[in-house]
């Protein structure tokens, strides 16, 4: 078993991060009689869960139905629910990861382009319509899922 501070070092993540995820219900360490939290194995490791799955750009809730999953008696409807959630964010994690792609290979292009000006402005156009193209595909995904590009 481990302390609040013993847990935060040993996962890299803030105390109030710790107590926040304790408020919320999605890692619940046990408490001793003094009122400290004490971390176990189990806890460490959903804490992991949780770090990979912000990662994955999990919101809260949707990491707190999965974490909260794990340790309830399996059913038609909870496996539903979670297959649909993690289908949904492997779509959108494939989408990302190709546009990434697409970031990477016009970094592979301006990178011989930023050693000299002329050869800039010799491809600026090429480049312009690359970067457009990476733009649409960007654009297209937030504008189906109904949210504001962001600034």
């Amino acid at each position: 078993m481990w302390t609040i501070r013993q847990m935060s070092k040993m996962s890299g993540l803030p105390t109030d991060s710790l107590r926040y995820y304790d408020k919320l219900g999605i890692v619940s360490p046990k408490r001793g009689d003094n009122g400290y939290r004490y971390y176990t194995e189990r806890d460490y490791i959903l804490l992991q869960y949780i770090v990979v799955m912000k990662y994955a750009r999990f919101s809260l809730g949707e990491i707190k139905q999965i974490i909260c999953s794990l340790d309830m008696e399996r059913n038609d409807e909870c496996n539903r629910l979670n297959y649909t959630l993690l289908e949904s964010k492997r779509e959108e994690l494939a989408e990302l990861a190709g546009n990434y792609q697409k970031i990477i290979k016009l970094f592979d292009k301006l990178l011989p382009l930023v050693a000299g000006a002329a050869a800039f402005y010799d491809n600026e156009k090429a480049v312009d319509a690359f970067v457009n193209s990476i733009y649409k595909g960007i654009c297209s995904r937030k504008n189906s899922t109904n949210k504001k590009p962001e600034e």
